[in-house]
């Protein structure tokens, strides 16, 4: 996995919302070590223990502080009207896409990037279809939020991915 932060977020950074940011199955938490060097009060959502200790002392080494819990996603329920940004990159848990969008305040963002179905049918990777987004999938789920940035397409390293960037 990179160890930078997501391009996205990055490019983005100064249209979003200051505060609390959750970011959904964080790995390593390349990206929400990003957002706390930034000023985010972050808390970051992981099943993989060892993922979470590389976290925990990469954010050490950096003098961050970042709330990390062990969690399956499958069982977990995120906090309803808390967060003024959500993330979620490269993981797809389609019935937390409305605990997602409740957990956002009003005025609150959400950045998601994940793989779409063409990667599959590519590359044969994920290897289950259900782990991609169908074309303008994710962009159906957000048209009740204000829509900032959308894309569906072959970025330069060859991944095949749709990203969206929607205000509630």
């Amino acid at each position: 996995m990179p160890r930078e932060p997501s391009p996205l977020l990055q490019e983005f950074l100064p249209i979003f919302p200051k505060g609390r940011a959750l970011d959904v199955a964080m790995g390593e938490g390349r990206n929400a070590l990003f957002l706390a060097a930034h000023g985010y009060t972050v808390e970051g959502l992981e099943r993989d223990l060892e993922a979470i200790q590389n976290c925990r002392r990469l954010a050490r080494e950096k003098n961050l502080t970042i709330h990390t819990q062990q969690v399956d996603l499958e069982h977990y329920t995120i906090e309803a009207n808390a967060y003024d940004l959500i993330i979620c990159f490269y993981y797809l848990q389609r019935n937390l896409i409305p605990q997602m969008k409740d957990g956002l305040k009003s005025g609150g963002m959400l950045v998601y990037e994940t793989f779409l179905i063409d990667q599959h049918l590519r590359y044969g990777k994920p290897k289950h279809p259900e782990y991609c987004f169908e074309h303008n999938e994710l962009l159906n789920l957000f048209r009740d939020f204000r829509v900032l940035f959308y894309k569906e397409g072959i970025p330069e390293d060859q991944t095949i991915s749709v990203s969206l960037i929607a205000r509630k």
